[in-house]
C-alpha cells in the first residue's frame, strides 16, 4: 500500500539520467543536499548522486496538492565549489521565458536576469544560446550560490524534467561557467 502512495519522480529522473549515459544512483536519505530548496510547503523526495560530472547530485522537491494549488516539483542540481561565495554576496540569477502568445504560445525568448555580484554571469549566460535553449526546452532555470550545509551552486528547474544528452551537456557547461566565475574568491 505504501508503494502505491510513493512519488516516483526521484526514481524516474535517476533512470532517465542513466538512460542518457549519466551514471547516477539513489542517495541515502536525510543528507544535507536534500535540504536545498526546502521550505514550509516543500519536502524533499531525496537526492540522487551523479558520478563523473561537474554536477554531483540532484534533489527533487515537491509541494503537495492542496485545495488552493496543484502538485508542483522542483529539480535542484548541485555543483560543489571550493571557492565559496560569502553569504552577503549571494548570487541569484533566473530565466524569464517569453511566449509567442501569452499563456498558450511556444516559448519565443529566454532572458537571464538577477544579481550576479559583478561575476559577469548574467552576461555570459545571455551570450550562451545552448544554455538558453535548454531553458526554452525544459523550463525556467534559477541559479543560486549556496552557503550553509552545502557550499557551491544550485541549478534549479521549476518542474519535472527529462533532459536529453544535449541538455545535460548544456547543464554541465553552465556548471563550468559557475565554477570559473568564483575563482577570484
Amino acid at each position: 500500500m505504501q508503494e502505491d502512495l510513493q512519488d516516483d519522480t526521484r526514481d524516474d529522473l535517476m533512470d532517465h539520467l542513466n538512460d542518457i549515459g549519466v551514471i547516477s544512483v539513489l542517495a541515502e536519505r536525510d543528507r544535507a543536499e536534500a535540504k536545498v530548496g526546502k521550505s514550509r510547503s516543500r519536502r524533499s523526495l531525496g537526492a540522487i548522486d551523479i558520478d563523473g560530472a561537474t554536477i554531483y547530485w540532484a534533489n527533487i522537491m515537491k509541494e503537495e496538492l492542496s485545495k488552493d494549488s496543484s502538485e508542483r516539483w522542483w529539480v535542484h542540481f548541485g555543483v560543489p565549489d571550493e571557492h565559496a561565495i560569502p553569504k552577503e554576496q549571494s548570487v541569484r540569477i533566473k530565466t524569464k521565458r517569453t511566449k509567442s502568445f501569452p499563456a498558450f504560445g511556444k516559448v519565443a525568448e529566454v532572458k537571464w536576469e538577477g544579481q550576479d555580484q559583478g561575476l559577469g554571469l548574467v552576461k555570459a549566460l545571455r551570450a550562451n544560446n545552448v544554455i538558453s535553449q535548454t531553458a526554452t526546452d525544459l523550463g525556467n532555470i534559477e541559479v543560486r550560490s549556496l552557503h550553509d550545509d552545502f557550499h557551491g551552486w544550485s541549478i534549479q528547474f521549476d518542474r519535472k524534467i527529462e533532459p536529453t544528452i544535449d541538455h545535460w551537456e548544456a547543464l554541465e557547461e553552465l556548471a563550468e561557467i559557475l565554477l570559473s566565475s568564483t575563482r577570484r574568491f
